[in-house]
């Protein structure tokens, strides 16, 4: 079984079917819970609600021991401390974990939705409230959903979302408060060239996985040669060496200095195109995929959904999908062209903790790409990816 590197993309692409299917989702959106700032990414979502609560140096900042190191690296940046908390089997967040006399010079805390599929949030509201620290609701899986009754992000002193996971722009998140003015926080300015690059970028993408029909036909050959030039074709990328603690802290620094990326405005071009497309297709065919994956992948021998119906309150980012013997395939299922990650690339130094699943599921969890622009053919080679790369060959 050959590889389809170029023509399952990993993410979502621009498609005419984007800018004229304008259903609206019921689905409320992260962009309904409050006041909101278009920010270069997810990211620097989060350095930007650090900065509104006043996190300084020493200020102690709480996050999950599953996570990816961009969610704990504006943290280090700032000088304050990541005080890392368990997750149960569920994803939830085990805040009840810190006794009460912990909690002091506790800033505030990141709790995320993960995978996409909302999580319960009244009781960790609760306990922030009890001890007067601010809540990021960390909205990057899950654009749009429901939290026990309440919109996506309204949950959080601030939420932050991910926009480049559930639209075809290749840079963007956003912050929002449903308790704070954002424009106060001041963005730098970028040059109009930013928004060219943006622009380009998402056309490449599009074209090179066969959509734009018309358009595409014009510009393939040029991107093509493009991709020859640059060598495109060569080899999957390998996994990068862990970082210590001291290089992490040290990226971290330059990547959100004062004058870096995260502290300018979003790209205009990328904006502009999230606000083009309806919501009723992304979130319907993400469900539509996700449960199409859980039916399918259910008879993995080596493997099982982590949960096969994401409900109808989620518009799902990925499927996770729980490998028992994950280390040994992983690599080559990201090889094959399979749109698959995992976070086993923690912070430095993240610690051990008593009844928590974070550890474990970074190994574990692959999640597996479900988002809209993938065809049913996609979906059916990457299950049958998955069957042989897994399970092996069956008779």
């Amino acid at each position: 079984m050959s590889a389809k590197p170029l023509s399952i993309p990993r993410l979502p692409v621009i498609s005419w079917r984007y800018f004229f299917d304008r259903r609206r989702s019921e689905l409320p959106s992260v962009l309904a819970a409050g006041d909101v700032l278009p920010t270069t990414s997810g990211r620097a979502a989060i350095a930007l609600a650090l900065r509104a609560i006043g996190c300084r140096a020493g200020d102690r900042v709480l996050v999950p021991t599953y996570h990816c190191p961009t969610m704990v690296a504006p943290i280090a940046a700032l000088s304050a401390v990541p005080v890392f908390f368990p997750i149960d089997d569920e994803g939830r967040a085990r805040l009840d974990w810190l006794p009460d006399e912990a909690w002091l010079g506790i800033k505030a805390a990141i709790v995320p939705h993960y995978f996409g599929i909302p999580r319960e949030m009244a009781g960790v509201r609760n306990l922030c409230d009890a001890h007067g620290v601010a809540l990021i609701e960390d909205c990057a899986h899950a654009f749009f959903g429901r939290a026990q009754g309440r919109p996506i992000g309204s949950w959080g002193d601030y939420a932050i979302g991910s926009l480049t996971k559930f639209f075809p722009v290749t840079e963007g998140g956003c912050l929002v408060s449903a308790r704070a003015h954002l424009p106060r926080l001041a963005l730098g300015t970028r040059p109009n060239t930013v928004s060219l690059r943006v622009l380009a970028d998402a056309l490449e993408i599009a074209v090179t996985h066969g959509r734009l029909k018309g358009l595409g036909m014009l510009l393939a050959p040029a991107y093509r040669a493009k991709q020859r030039l640059r060598g495109l074709h060569q080899q999957s990328p390998q996994p990068a060496a862990p970082l210590s603690l001291d290089e992490a802290r040290a990226r971290a620094c330059q990547d959100f200095a004062a004058d870096a990326q995260p502290f300018r405005r979003i790209a205009a071009a990328a904006w502009r195109l999230v606000r083009a497309g309806g919501s009723g297709r992304i979130v319907e065919r993400r469900q539509q995929n996700y449960r199409w994956l859980g039916q399918r992948l259910a008879g993995l021998r080596g493997a099982r959904p982590m949960q096969a119906d994401p409900g109808p309150d989620a518009a799902p980012y990925v499927f996770p999908l729980w490998v028992d013997d994950a280390d040994a395939v992983y690599q080559a299922v990201r090889a094959s062209g399979v749109p698959v990650f995992r976070w086993d690339d923690r912070w430095p130094q993240t610690p051990t903790l008593v009844r928590d699943a974070g550890g474990a599921w970074s190994h574990h969890v692959f999640q597996i790409g479900c988002h809209q622009d993938l065809a049913d053919s996609d979906l059916e080679w990457i299950a049958r990816a998955l069957e042989r790369l897994i399970d092996g060959p069956r008779g």
